[in-house]
This record gives structure tokens, sequence and C-alpha cells, in this order.
């Protein structure tokens, strides 16, 4: 490990304490420390300061500190690199971080080289309008189409490799990844399903039929989806929790398997059940 890359969210890492000791602690070591420049207070850490799209094409590992939304944009920024990511938790659940901000020692397993790469599966999404592609966006976690008022349900019907599999009508349908499985489609009914599986998961979302259930794809299949009552109610397609693009009537868009993927470090001892069992069992609340 020669060359590091720190992206602190800094509304979670207040004053940027915690990214400064990582930058110390790399530095005593030999690594080369960089921050972007754009970052506020970027100066008060002793990283060098750069320009964050070119350095992370020549960085072995980039930290993320914050929540599990700093982790996903920053996979999003570089996930047409091969490049791992470190996360630090700074959030409330912090669930995809592998550390803590007060576990810290285990940065070592990284100067020694005790450490595991874990690559995640990503989708790709795009919009047609028209026959036309008019948006193209990649998710680690998920996509989802949801309805943007509040009183009205919308229909969408959903096609794998051109098989119609269902019509949903209800508030949106969530398409995850193995990654996302844990997220927003654990909270409307989903499986949980082990990261290191290969395919996307359809939940639906306060579906107005008692048959409406998840249905789990094989990554092989390309996902279409048909919108039905676009017209007169919006619709909007999120990635990851971002802002979502408003669909119109006619339109269509398509979920798959992306060629890009995302690379997480780990550096504990701990597997997947480990940590689904210690951050969302309800024993954390006790």
């Amino acid at each position: 490990m020669k060359k590091v890359l720190l992206n602190p969210n800094p509304s979670r890492d207040i004053g940027l304490e915690c990214t400064k000791k990582v930058s110390e602690f790399f530095k005593q070591n030999g690594v080369s420390v960089f921050i972007s420049e754009e970052i506020p207070d970027a100066a008060t850490c002793g990283a060098t300061l750069c320009d964050f799209e070119s350095v992370s094409k020549e960085v072995d590992a980039i930290i993320s500190f914050g929540g599990d939304g700093t982790l996903l944009d920053t996979a999003n920024q570089v996930c047409d690199l091969d490049v791992p990511i470190l996360g630090i938790n700074i959030g409330r659940i912090g669930y995809m971080a592998e550390l803590e901000s007060h576990e810290l020692n285990y940065l070592q397993n990284i100067i020694d080289g005790n450490f595991k790469v874990e690559e995640r599966m990503m989708i790709d999404v795009s919009v047609v309008r028209d026959g036309t592609e008019i948006y193209t966006g990649v998710a680690l976690n998920d996509v989802v189409v949801m309805k943007t008022g509040l009183i009205w349900t919308i229909d969408m019907d959903i096609y794998a490799d051109n098989m119609f599999i269902s019509r949903y009508s209800g508030d949106g349908v969530i398409f995850a990844t193995p990654t996302g499985s844990t997220a927003y489609s654990l909270s409307a009914g989903g499986p949980i399903i082990d990261p290191s599986s290969k395919n996307i998961t359809i939940t639906p979302v306060c579906a107005h039929a008692l048959t409406a259930k998840p249905i789990v794809l094989s990554s092989d299949r390309v996902i279409k989806i048909v919108p039905q009552n676009a017209q007169n109610r919006a619709v909007s397609v999120s990635l990851d929790g971002n802002e979502g693009i408003e669909v119109k009537s006619g339109d269509c868009f398509f979920i798959k398997k992306s060629r890009r993927t995302t690379k997480l470090i780990h550096v504990k001892d701990t597997n997947f059940y480990d940590v689904l069992y210690t951050k969302l069992s309800d024993r954390r609340y006790s």
C-alpha cells in the first residue's frame, strides 16, 4: 500500500477529526496520503490536496468516512476504476462500513498486507423515450421506481428477457442487488441475500394485491419496466437513494447486471452474518 485517498463526509466527521487520525497513521507508516481540495478544511488533515477524479485513478485504496450514503457515493464515483474502498462508519448504523471510528487499530492490517478485497455486483439502469436512451446510471444498492404523489398508486409491467413476470400496483418497486438486499428492500419485506451472490431482487412497495411478493432473478436476466399510468402522475427512478429522474408516459427502462463492480476492503475477521446480527438485530436497541 503506497498511496491512499481520503474521502470524508464533513457533515459526519465533524472537524475531520477521524480523517486527521487516519491521515497521520498512514503518513507515519510511509504511505502517501491524498485528499480532495474540495473538502472543507481539507488542508488541516496534513494530506496532499488533489483533484479527486485524477488522483483516484492512481491510488491503491480509498478510505470513506461517514455513513452508508457516503460509501455508496464513493462507490459510484470510482466504479470504473480498479480501486478498493475501506469504509469507516461515522454514521448511525453504517451497515456497509468495515470499521467503526474507534477501531482504527485495525488499519495496521493494511500496512501488514493482512486484508481481503471483496467484489460486489452492481446494476446498470437506462431510461428509453421514443426509442432513444435518455439516461444511464449504475447502482451498488438498488434502483427504486416510485410514485411521487401521495394519493394514487402506479402500475408497472415487469419483464425478464421479454418474458412477462407481473404487473405491480402500489407505491413502487425496488430492484436490489445482493448488497442492497439489506437496505430499502429489507424494509419493504424483501429477502436477505448473501452479498457474494449474483442476482437481482424485485420487491414491491405497499403493493395493492395480496399476491404481490418479492421475486429473485438470475443476474443474467435483463429486466424491462413499463409504467402503465405515468400520464399526469409523476413517477421517479432513483439510484442508491439519490435524487431521482422523472419518467413520462410511454417511457420504459431497463435494469441489468453491470460490468462494473465495487471492491470493498475487509481488515477484520468477521463475516456477513456477524455484521447482520450486530447491526440489524433488534438487540442493538436494548
